[in-house]
């Protein structure tokens, strides 16, 4: 029998290992720029690699309202490729004209030893979102102080499958996850250890790198406050430490000076409206949309849609996974209720998925993006009240923990062999 000194790095290697090697083969299996928005995230990083500094937002590039972290951290790996030939195009939501099905564009069995240069930008965006497992990892033991509970985090993370597919995708989705992970794991150790000068800094560098790689991360520093000045200590002190969120501002102040000296907006948010006009959809919180197919299509995208939001999985899978979440978020709430988890701990973990939602409503306000993606930022806090939550289900113990990560690394696999590779390889 191995000690459980051995027994948990094996666990966690091992974990690791699984997630890096799915991440890979599903790099591999997706098409090229089979993925919402991935020929206009890897225009931005050929243009960062070529010209060294960032492009003008309009209708030619549309990503370059993108704040600029992900694209500087990956463009030393890219250089100039030959590209996939475009032949379906996005006609309105769930329809995508194209005469190879899902596809949008032409892809061959040769294509495996095509497009390296773009292949190596997705494996290096592969090597992020493994080191977001790991923090996942770090901030759910950090949470109990077991390491079981670090493992069902960052299983939670590692094989969800948006995670997976976002995960690998030319995109700055895996970025703002991985700094996002970095905050929810400073904030716990806040939590749990007390504040510092030096988690706070941390913690405030962290949210404005998060907010640098993508503008969905604009929420965390509430989230912070809530967890600093909820503490049980005098206000002149709690104060006095969300000052370290002039950090954050520090960081953030040259991309939005530069943007509002560009558009007239600090988010170049206004200008998206002619930028990306054919997309744009006002619509006040009242309608209909929020109530019917904005629930439907983020929660199912959240757990897994593929391509261009036009691969989906079996409707099992989803019911299995919405089984999972509503277990863990139920028993999180009754342990909270009970208090058998620290209340500030409780409360700020459920402020970043509820902030969250609201910064995706915010945006479907003027565009229908019911995407699961834009929730993402706070997939890490999510993950550990998921594993807070199941390690209170009766019966639980180390061996459902590997149990449940096990089935849920082989349902990932599943989907990939199933869905994707179904999807676009099968017919070739």
């Amino acid at each position: 029998m191995w000690s459980k000194s051995r027994y948990v790095p094996l666990s966690l290697t091992g974990l690791v290992v699984m997630s890096f090697a799915l991440l890979v083969a599903w790099s591999l299996a997706v098409p090229i720029f089979e993925a919402p928005d991935e020929p206009d995230h890897w225009q931005y990083v050929l243009y960062v690699r070529q010209y060294g500094g960032l492009p003008l937002y309009g209708p030619d590039f549309i990503e370059a309202n993108s704040p600029p972290v992900y694209y500087f951290a990956v463009a030393p790996f890219a250089s100039e490729s030959d590209l996939p030939e475009r032949i379906g195009w996005l006609d309105a939501p769930g329809r995508f004209p194209s005469p190879a099905g899902s596809s949008l564009f032409r892809h061959t069995n040769s294509d495996l030893a095509r497009y390296w240069p773009l292949r190596r930008v997705r494996l290096v965006t592969a090597f992020f979102s493994t080191c977001t497992v790991l923090l996942c990892y770090a901030a759910g033991r950090e949470a109990t102080t077991h390491h079981e509970t670090g493992l069902l985090a960052a299983g939670l993370v590692a094989f969800l499958p948006l995670f997976t597919f976002r995960g690998m995708n030319i995109s700055n989705d895996a970025m703002v996850t991985l700094f996002c992970a970095v905050v929810v794991c400073v904030i716990i150790r806040i939590i749990k250890r007390g504040f510092t000068w030096l988690s706070g800094l941390a913690a405030a560098l962290a949210m404005g790198l998060a907010f640098l790689s993508k503008s969905s991360a604009i929420f965390l520093p509430i989230s912070f406050l809530v967890a600093v000045l909820a503490g049980a200590i005098p206000w002149r002190a709690r104060l006095t430490r969300a000052l370290v969120l002039v950090v954050t501002l520090i960081v953030v102040a040259p991309w939005l000076a530069r943007n509002q000296v560009l558009y007239g907006d600090p988010l170049a948010s206004r200008v998206m409206l002619t930028a990306v006009g054919n997309l744009v959809t006002i619509r006040p919180i009242t309608s209909a949309y929020f109530v019917t197919l904005f629930p439907i299509f983020l929660i199912h995208s959240f757990i897994g849609s593929f391509g261009w939001m036009n691969v989906w999985m079996p409707e099992w899978v989803y019911l299995l996974y919405g089984l999972l979440m509503a277990v863990s978020l139920v028993s999180f709430i009754v342990l909270w209720l009970r208090r058998r988890v620290d209340g500030r701990l409780a409360l700020t973990l459920l402020s970043m998925p509820v902030l969250s939602l609201m910064v995706v409503i915010y945006i479907n306000l003027s565009f229908s993006q019911p995407q699961g993606r834009y929730l993402l930022p706070a997939l890490p806090a999510m993950a550990v009240i998921g594993a807070l939550g199941l390690e209170q289900v009766r019966g639980w113990s180390r061996p459902v923990t590997l149990l449940v990560v096990g089935l849920l690394a082989a349902l990932n696999g599943y989907v990939l062999v199933t869905t994707v590779i179904s999807e676009y390889w099968a017919a070739l």
